[in-house]
């Protein structure tokens, strides 16, 4: 009798063990698609119901080859596990002011979508330069939330300063470069001299289980979002290193020392608005802040381009980047 139990025992262990083995492969494989489907625009997957655009290159073929001064770039990165090729266009504006504005796209976009905020620039005085995110456009790579492409914004102020002799330079980012240039502006070593971010999130889970909940129909009090949030990040610093909750435009912004003005729209339906005060609030350095009536998600400056115009020239003539009133 002993024996037989003995023997249970150890069968029951055994399928306890299998059991675990097999939840915890299933979820790491679960984490992992989930991971992989955030990080590459090429899935075009539906989670953020954003149409893929990253690979139209259309507009910016077009603006490149009608404007002589406007120069495609390319940078190598010497990190990684391999070098990436990073894509942008100089926009030189024949200004006697060596002063540059990096304007930073959306997800599933390219460099051509920051076209719309050229001539705000190029009226106050300044140089612009359109990036391409890596995995978006002409840019190698799949989207790491910030992990690297900080140190892929570094190389791109490195550029302007030492082959372009820019003394001043700012950075602009639209939904998900707004939150990387909120990441940049806590987390680099050589911030930027200003920020301005447009309809950023505050951290990716909260934004990703809105999402979620959704798709999946899941109640409010499911924990199986929870689960797999928590695969996909063991998933996610197994690739990268980090995970989202240490990339979180909210705790950056907390080490801030750069001028930064937070953009949103009221009518935002993606990013809740309530996330501009909750960035601003959390913001130590210089800042100002303003919210668009009825706007949707980064739709400002085509609702209300003569007041997004102004907003942004008077932060810049207010912290002393420009002098340009008219």
């Amino acid at each position: 009798m002993k024996k037989f139990l003995h023997s249970l025992f150890i069968f029951f262990i055994g399928l306890l063990i299998g059991a675990i083995l097999t939840f915890n492969t299933l979820g790491l494989i679960l984490g992992n698609i989930l991971y992989m489907e955030l990080s590459n625009p090429q899935l075009n997957i539906n989670l953020t119901s954003i149409v893929n655009h990253s690979q139209d290159l259309t507009r910016i073929n077009q603006y490149q080859q009608e404007n002589p001064n406007a120069q495609k770039v390319a940078l190598y990165t010497p990190y990684g596990d391999s070098s990436r090729e990073l894509v942008g266009t100089f926009i030189n504006n024949n200004s006697k002011y060596k002063k540059t504005i990096i304007l930073i796209h959306g997800l599933y976009q390219n460099r051509s979508m920051c076209l719309n905020y050229v001539n705000i620039y190029k009226q106050l005085g300044f140089n612009v330069l359109l990036i391409d995110l890596r995995g978006h456009g002409e840019s190698d790579g799949i989207i790491t939330w910030g992990q690297t492409e900080i140190r892929d914004i570094d190389m791109w102020c490195d550029y302007l300063r030492n082959t372009k002799q820019q003394e001043l330079i700012g950075i602009h980012g639209i939904s998900l470069g707004g939150a990387f240039a909120l990441l940049h502006s806590g987390l680099s070593v050589h911030p930027a001299d200003f920020y301005i971010e447009d309809s950023s999130y505050s951290d990716l889970k909260g934004l990703y289980y809105n999402h979620l909940h959704s798709m999946i129909q899941l109640p409010n009090d499911s924990k199986i979002l929870d689960i797999l949030w928590i695969y996909s990040q063991v998933c996610m610093y197994w690739h990268t290193g980090s995970t989202l909750d240490k990339l979180a435009p909210l705790k950056a912004v907390a080490h801030s020392t750069s001028p930064t003005l937070f953009l949103h729209g009221s009518a935002d339906t993606l990013i809740p608005p309530n996330t501009l005060q909750k960035l601003y609030d959390n913001c130590r350095a210089t800042k100002s802040m303003h919210m668009f009536k009825d706007s949707t998600h980064a739709q400002a400056i085509s609702n209300y381009p003569n007041e997004y115009f102004n907003v942004i020239k008077d932060f810049l003539v207010n912290n002393h980047f420009t002098t340009i009133q008219n």
